[in-house]
């Protein structure tokens, strides 16, 4: 009997235990079955990109309005449809770092949301937000590089992760919520590569600021992002989306500008629509950047139209078009896509 109790007390705490926490499992997985031209070199028919993700999150009832939260998600075969993203058989680079998209924990309350680890920075969630309201998965947006390492991708919009940051955001008032971030230094010092350089001018900490307003059909936001180390650069972008009902418009502008003072700006604007068309969506969008003379790449113009048909909430199937039409130094080639993506999320 006695040891009946103990077992039913102990099945007690792990129940109340389990009560105030939950984790949960999700993710997405996309093939595309299309062709890409770039330049003169035409794929023919392939499995054109093999994109998606796995997420672990949590969150924990910490008493008195606090909850503590956890993510970690790692990309799936995340690839681009250029010739090198593939191996010699043709079989595409998947990522084998858990928690290479994020991995962070989160307190929040009343207060708002404090984040600690890495994660996407505000403009990558912003634009992926209000920005671009197509519901294509058309993933020439936004870029997953470096800006000094130029544009090989053609990427229009820029808003990278970023490796390690300390982030708060704001409860929503009337409306308008505020986030602030910093991305210390993970610069090495010397030769043993151990302790971090410190905020010196070649190694200073990354500074992003948020202002959002959110109310009814208006969706808006301005972010300043400051790269401030040496090589580095400033980003301000601004976003808003309206919601007409019988359509959905996005709008993104973006400028940067570089720290050495010699480099000419780069600005970037890209527009989005969505339609409800029976049991799925039309999307169209245009997106220019210019850049010519500048570090962050290519003078670019992208086109794109597509319907995703949506099966159930879960699964789609799309048919996409995708254009960029590429004049910078960096490249010259064009590129044309035209896929039938089948997409699932879980």
């Amino acid at each position: 009997m006695k040891k009946s109790l103990i077992a039913l007390a102990a099945l007690a705490a792990v129940t109340a235990a389990s009560a105030q926490s939950t984790v949960t499992i999700s993710g997405a997985l996309g093939l595309a079955l299309g062709k890409t031209v770039i330049g003169a070199d035409n794929s023919g028919l392939q499995i054109a990109r093999q994109t998606g993700n796995l997420q672990f999150a949590g969150t924990e009832d910490l008493g008195g309005g606090l909850k503590a939260g956890f993510q970690v998600q790692t990309a799936i075969g995340a690839v681009a449809t250029t010739n090198t993203e593939f191996a010699n058989d043709l079989k595409a680079k998947s990522r084998t770092i858990l928690g290479d998209r994020a991995a962070n924990m989160s307190l929040s309350g009343g207060f708002g949301t404090v984040v600690l680890g890495r994660g996407n920075t505000a403009i990558r969630n912003l634009w992926g937000a209000i920005g671009d309201v197509s519901s294509l998965p058309v993933t020439t947006g936004v870029t997953d590089g470096d800006l000094a390492a130029g544009d090989s991708k053609s990427r229009v919009i820029y808003g990278d992760t970023f490796t390690n940051f300390v982030g708060y955001s704001s409860p929503a008032m009337s409306g308008f919520s505020f986030s602030v971030a910093v991305a210390p230094t993970q610069a090495a010092v010397g030769t043993t590569a151990i302790l971090p350089a410190g905020n010196t001018a070649a190694t200073k900490d990354t500074l992003s600021y948020s202002l959002q307003y959110a109310n009814g059909p208006l969706n808006a936001a301005v972010n300043i992002t400051d790269i401030a180390q040496t090589g580095g650069a400033k980003l301000t972008t601004a976003l808003a989306s309206y919601d007409f009902g019988v359509a959905k418009v996005g709008f993104t502008s973006q400028s940067i500008s570089m720290n050495d003072g010699t480099t000419d700006p780069a600005t970037a604007t890209s527009v989005t629509a969505m339609f409800p068309v029976g049991p799925g969506n039309l999307s169209a969008g245009f997106s220019k950047r210019g850049a010519s003379g500048s570090a962050v790449g290519d003078d670019v113009k992208q086109t794109f139209v597509g319907y995703k048909y949506l099966f159930s909430k879960r699964t789609s199937v799309s048919a996409v078009y995708n254009k960029l039409d590429r004049q910078g130094s960096t490249t010259t080639n064009d590129v044309k896509e035209t896929q039938l993506i089948v997409g699932h999320s879980f």
